[in-house]
């Protein structure tokens, strides 16, 4: 490294080390200021050089240059962990003004990750998280068709500018024309509508999904309805909105099936559960965390735990075992809207293991009772639901990872796992999955 100063303030710092850098000598605190001939942005360009098998890298340690070589073994990880939670590079934040933006409503007193508001191309790349394509730069637009970054998940929520630009502000009005280009340049594209009635609903949402369809790169639209803690210039979806919408979505998706093969556009559960239905199983994966097909999945979970347990003998036992003889009962834990599902779910599932179960469905407090998905549920109103209706002796709670992040430890009202499971008497299951949860309840 010969010229120190160019790279004190660039390239990436790493937070953690393991396998061929830990064995190569690089340490956290280090700055990578060049990887292979090229100064990183981000986690983006460590895993492009990365490709090449072999990192020459650059560091400044303290102020120190230092070379490294970090020569991953074959199949081996490279182990270089960058600083902003892995992406090596502040999160973009979002420069719309949406008239339904979730983060707005957040209240005081809920832990600071929940103000952030990400509009990132990178995380939309990495993690599915989705992006507006507002605040993109023509510098950004080459990277992502240089590196190839695709699939995008990208925030439209109307075809036309107009329409977007009254939802979402002038930042956006641009989005359209971005989305064609990428598509264009055979980017895959994921797409999101926040159904507003009265706003991108009826003609708009037509013309928006009709529009996005005849573009060849874009996989799949999904449609959510807006969640509002409190009405303003926008409403609520009623059950009468959710019928009429799903009435259109449902004879789109026999055009598409007919022509496609393909049901291209996706209404989220919340949907059909707001209009009284059964949400149906969903074709479209890269949808599911925006809500699409988790009802059916559950379901379907569900039934095979229950099959898994009716094959069951003495000698031979399942992964996903039935609950041990000491459990006496088992609440499910949901919010209020996916209720009739969990029931469900809980019948099928009390019936092959001959053990009680039901839902256990709360209320938000902390939003309000008109945010009812499970995620959202604060710690708070289920320590009340619980001094309300405690749990009967050899009864379990199972809750859903989303609610308590495994990472965190904490609910989004800074509730302690610890906390939650003595207000279970230690009875608290908190997985990922029902078959995760049923593995731990019978260990």
């Amino acid at each position: 490294m010969d010229d120190v100063s160019v790279g004190a303030c660039a390239g990436v710092v790493v937070a953690d080390v393991a396998a061929a850098a830990a064995r190569a000598g690089l340490l956290p605190g280090d700055r990578i200021v060049d990887l292979n001939g090229r100064v990183p942005l981000d986690v983006l360009d460590l895993e492009d050089a990365a490709a090449d098998g072999v990192l020459w890298a650059s560091v400044l340690r303290e102020g120190r240059p230092l070379d490294l070589v970090v020569a991953p073994r074959a199949g081996e990880w490279h182990g270089i962990s960058l600083d902003h939670a892995g992406l090596g590079d502040a999160p973009r934040t979002c420069r719309n003004a949406c008239r339904f933006c979730f983060v707005d409503q957040v209240p005081r007193g809920l832990r600071e990750a929940l103000r952030v508001k990400d509009d990132d191309y990178r995380l939309s790349f990495l993690h599915g998280n989705f992006t507006t394509l507002s605040n993109l730069s023509e510098a950004d637009v080459q990277r992502i068709l240089t590196l190839g970054l695709s699939p995008l998940f990208v925030s439209l929520h109307a075809w036309d500018d107009a329409a977007r630009v009254r939802l979402m502000g002038r930042a956006a009005s641009g989005a359209r024309a971005l989305l064609e280009r990428l598509a264009a340049a055979g980017v895959r594209l994921h797409l999101q509508v926040v159904l507003c009635p009265g706003w991108n609903d009826g003609v708009t949402l037509e013309e928006t999904v009709r529009c996005s369809a005849g573009l060849r790169s874009v996989v799949d639209l999904g449609v959510v309805p807006v969640s509002l803690a409190a009405e303003g210039d926008l409403r609520r979806v009623t059950g009468a909105d959710a019928r009429a919408t799903l009435a259109r979505i449902e004879a789109w998706q026999r055009d598409f099936r007919a022509t496609c093969g393909a049901a291209f556009v996706h209404a989220a559960d919340e949907l059909y559960l707001l209009a009284g239905l059964t949400p149906p199983a969903s074709d479209a994966p890269e949808q599911y965390e925006n809500g699409v097909g988790i009802c059916a999945a559950t379901l379907e979970e569900a039934a095979a735990l229950a099959a898994d347990w009716a094959r069951q003998t003495p000698a031979r036992e399942s992964a996903a075992r039935r609950p041990r003889r000491a459990v006496t009962a088992v609440r499910l834990l949901t919010g209020t809207l996916a209720r009739p599902v969990v029931a469900a779910a809980a019948t099928t599932l009390s019936a092959a293991a001959g053990t009680p179960m039901q839902p256990f469905a709360v209320a938000n407090a902390v939003f309000g009772p008109h945010v009812t998905v499970t995620g959202l549920l604060g710690g708070e109103e289920v320590l009340r639901a619980l001094r309300k209706t405690p749990l009967a002796e050899g009864e379990w709670l199972l809750a859903p990872r989303v609610w308590l992040p495994d990472a965190l430890g904490r609910t989004l009202d800074d509730v302690g796992e610890d906390e939650l499971t003595a207000a279970c008497d230690g009875r608290l299951v908190v997985a990922a999955s029902l078959g995760e949860a049923f593995a731990r309840l019978s260990e």
